[in-house]
């Protein structure tokens, strides 16, 4: 018999390999604790490989995020396909508003991960102004947490009110979900390979042992609480 779900969580991302930087050791571990894990993407990431037809794109970044889903454990994953850099004018001109708020009606999440108004990605900001509009017009009670994909330390955040998850034993998972991500590796090199994406890998290695050696525990990722 198939056990009863503690409730759903809802990550919403810009970028499909956002959630994986930013909250993949936390999903995989909510997961395996019984939650159900439902992935919110705004765009197919498509302007990474501008030689690549749009449609191409889209299909190889749908694939990857549904490899890196299953090594979390996720269950639903969506992609709204958003304009990158246009993504509150490509949602009002779309008029998909209704549609975003009924998804999240209709998963009732728990808990919602989303990204960090800090972050200096502009499609970053943009998803965490999509996200609180609808969390207000909806009069949503749920918590709602923010994460950060490319800051090793925040110090403005550090009195804030923090979500602390010890990811020790799924950290393996999130470098695995991290790698399904095959089209993002830069190839046009030695350099590019050898260097730069083990040190992309080694920043996520540091930003999460650090955050690990703070709160007592070999991995840990930190998120904070906005609502």
């Amino acid at each position: 018999m198939a056990k009863k779900s503690k409730g759903n969580i809802l990550v919403i991302c810009a970028h499909s390999d956002d959630q994986v930087i930013g909250a993949g050791g936390a999903l995989a571990k909510y997961a395996k604790e019984g939650y159900d894990i439902h992935t919110l993407i705004m765009s197919f990431g498509e302007s990474v490989k501008p030689h690549f037809k749009r449609e191409v794109i889209s299909k190889i970044r749908v694939k990857e995020s549904q490899r890196a889903n299953k090594i979390l454990g996720g269950k639903g994953l969506t992609f709204l396909g958003l304009k990158e850099l246009k993504f509150e004018e490509d949602f009002a001109r779309r008029n998909i508003s209704e549609n975003f708020k009924s998804l999240i009606l209709k998963m009732n999440p728990v808990k919602i991960f989303t990204h960090s108004n800090d972050d200096a990605h502009p499609d970053h900001r943009a998803t965490l102004r999509i996200v609180l509009k609808a969390y207000k017009r909806l009069r949503l009670t749920c918590e709602l947490y923010t994460f950060e994909v490319w800051h090793l330390f925040n110090i403005k955040k550090r009195n804030k009110p923090k979500l602390v998850v010890d990811t020790t034993e799924t950290f393996s998972k999130k470098i695995a979900a991290l790698k399904a991500f095959k089209s993002q590796i830069k190839l046009s090199s030695f350099y590019n390979y050898f260097v730069l994406n083990n040190f992309f890998y080694f920043l996520i290695y540091i930003k999460d042992f650090m955050n690990g050696l703070k709160y007592k525990s070999r991995f840990a990722e930190v998120f904070y609480k906005i609502r």
